[in-house]
């Protein structure tokens, strides 16, 4: 009796699965998934593994399953070495390597890639070692290897200007696709096998815009203007060729970049703008964020601070739309995953209890043969539910996990919101008093010119002066910080003369202190190299001494020193200003702080340079740290390496 329970129990199990199979409830892509994993349990070739472990791994990659696809594509490897199919083994390292790219693992992304490349090398498929050195140059930029990317790219690019020269040769199609910039993900060429020497030259030809215009962005970032400007160029006349509006648009924001950065602040604002427009077409809403940035810095040069006020705005709510967006879509996926799991469990259990009633009403009235015969039709059945529970298990499992992680990344951005939102209400409290300043005296000299004396038209100028300097100071920091936030800005530590940055750093800050009549010290080795990234260090030293500046009375004095121990250099600003008490101290680089004190001729501030500061040591592994006392001055010192 115990025996033909459990038998019983297994036949209504599988009866129900059966059920729920032919009621439709599981939807055609699980069924094909499903009809897949039947047969690659069913073959004993591994030829025809390969062949179905490449479309399972497919099918995970297109619907954003890329645990699974990784699983698939190892078994595909191993399965290749076994057919002795080098050419399809290679594909597969290389389409790990693009998986491994868009999860962000990027060692691995580069030793996949890097396989691929030596095979195809080898075997002199020009093609595939063009596509792969692509691939290798947007993994090595994204880990923070300008150098690497750029050989990567330039070689991919001879490769492609020589193919470009020859008619009839047909692009590659590697399975998956190359990576670009669009999307954080595969590419957009083909993995179709299309035929043709037009679709060749297209494909090409796409491929040589994804390259120009890396190789512009890198070149760009290591200063090289000609060059970059040279394949900016060369990218935005083939994107309008094939009337790519995104790559048209992300070129045009370049160009513009570089106009500004030659001195044509009028010109590049018009391009900017142009290029604003084309971002907009392409729908692409990073390149409109992108186009924004540029257009908030261009309008502050170009003394227009409520146009570059009206783009950061614009950037900001954008960004939150991204964010948005984003997480939406994460979520509502898992959630309709979870759901329908959920419904098929309920839905099993339901018809399980209503077949063991039938069946138990039925069973006296079968024969044995009749029951035999079912029996066997249910084992049959039953087998092909172990196998698809197999999967099904381990699919529920990676939505759980997946849930959890979307959890604690929804967490993780309402608390970047949070501070986002204290961090503009800052700014744009902060930016009212210089611009009623701004406007108040301006207006003022403007509607009695005539009346008011030189005298008072030079005290107007200068308060209008210090006023339009005080927003730029605001903006610069909002603009270094939102670029610092997405990654934007290179840190490249190298050795720097210490006495050369605190000298170019107190020229900066030497109207300020005179105007205040303080006095400003060094006490240091002249010879001090240290290893730091020297803009950063600029950057850090000029706030500490404005700050010191801001909070010390008239008459008295800022002390910068170095002190040597070992390997390591402590670098000090010190006043004799104002002081702060411990609660003071303890609301220091944090934006939800609120620490903005007057400075002792009532300077304002939002506290934003101490938090760009603290930022930039954290990339040197340093700290900055702050001692004070109310009356007795205030000292905020910073370790960095010493280089023999």
């Amino acid at each position: 009796m115990r025996k033909g329970g459990k038998i019983l129990r297994m036949l209504l199990v599988a009866g129900a699965i059966s059920l729920l199979l032919c009621a439709g409830v599981i939807s055609a892509q699980d069924r094909k998934a499903d009809s897949l994993r039947i047969q690659l349990g069913k073959t004993a070739d591994p030829a025809q593994q390969a062949q179905i472990t490449k479309q399972l791994s497919r099918r995970a990659m297109s619907s954003g399953e890329y645990s699974q696809a990784i699983e698939y594509l190892n078994k595909e490897t191993e399965l290749r070495i076994l057919t002795g199919d080098s050419v399809s083994w290679a594909n597969s390292n290389y389409n790990l390597g693009l998986v491994y790219s868009i999860i962000r693992d990027l060692e691995k992304a580069i030793y996949h890639n890097l396989i691929a490349l030596e095979y195809f090398e080898k075997h002199r498929l020009v093609n595939e070692v063009a596509n792969t050195c692509i691939n290798l140059g947007f993994v090595y930029n994204e880990n923070r290897d300008p150098d690497l990317a750029l050989f990567y790219y330039e070689r991919a690019l001879a490769i492609y200007e020589n193919l470009s020269e020859q008619e009839g040769l047909e692009a590659s199609y590697l399975n998956i696709g190359i990576l670009d910039n669009r999307a954080n993900g595969a590419g957009t060429q083909s993995s179709r096998a299309e035929d043709g020497a037009a679709v060749a030259k297209k494909v090409n030809y796409s491929s040589l815009i994804v390259i120009y215009t890396n190789l512009g962005k890198i070149n760009l970032e290591k200063n090289n203007i000609a060059l970059a400007e040279n394949y900016m160029n060369k990218a935005l006349v083939l994107a309008q060729q094939m009337n790519d509006t995104y790559y048209e648009a992300v070129n045009r924001i370049s160009i513009a970049s570089l106009t500004y950065a030659k001195g044509k602040k009028t010109d590049a604002f018009r391009m900017a703008e142009s290029a604003l427009e084309l971002a907009r077409k392409s729908g692409n809403k990073n390149v409109v964020s992108e186009a924004y940035t540029e257009l908030a810095k261009m309008a502050m040069g170009l003394n227009k601070p409520a146009i570059a006020y009206g783009y950061l705005e614009k950037y900001s709510a954008l960004k939150d739309s991204i964010y948005n967006e984003q997480q939406a879509v994460l979520l509502g996926q898992a959630q309709a995953r979870f759901e329908i799991g959920r419904k098929e469990l309920d839905s099993e259990r339901l018809l399980r209890e209503n077949l063991e009633q039938m069946i138990k009403l039925e069973s006296d009235k079968k024969s044995r043969v009749a029951l035999i015969g079912v029996v066997i039709f249910i084992l049959i059945l039953l087998a092909l539910f172990f196998k698809r529970y197999h999967f099904k298990s381990k699919d529920l499992s990676n939505l759980e996990e997946k849930n959890r992680l979307i959890e604690t990344q929804k967490a993780e951005l309402e608390q970047l919101i949070q501070t986002k939102d204290r961090f503009l209400s800052i700014i744009a409290h902060d930016l009212k008093n210089p611009f009623t300043s701004l406007l108040g005296f301006a207006d003022l000299a403007y509607n009695e010119f005539d009346e008011i004396t030189d005298a008072e038209k030079r005290s107007y100028l200068g308060i209008i002066r210090q006023s339009s300097q005080h927003i730029y100071s605001l903006l610069d920091n909002l603009l270094t910080w939102s670029r610092a936030q997405s990654g934007r800005i290179d840190f490249r530590p190298e050795p720097v003369n210490l006495s050369e940055v605190v000298e170019t750093s107190i020229e900066v800050v030497r109207s300020m202190a005179d105007n205040k009549q303080i006095a400003i010290y060094t006490d240091f080795t002249e010879n001090v190299v240290v290893r730091a990234d020297k803009n950063m260090l600029f950057t850090v030293l000029r706030n500490l001494l404005s700050n010191a500046i801001k909070f010390t009375p008239t008459g008295g004095s800022v002390t910068v020193s170095c002190n040597c121990s070992g390997e390591r250099a402590m670098i000090s600003v010190s006043d004799t200003g104002i002081g702060m008490n411990e609660d003071e101290l303890s609301r220091l680089f944090k934006i939800d702080g609120n620490l903005k004190n007057s400075g002792t001729n009532n300077e304002t501030g939002t506290g934003l340079g101490l938090i760009l500061c603290q930022e930039f040591m954290n990339l040197h592994k340093s700290k900055i740290t702050a001692a004070s006392k109310p009356g007795s001055g205030s000292t905020f010192s910073f370790p960095l390496e010493i280089v023999p």
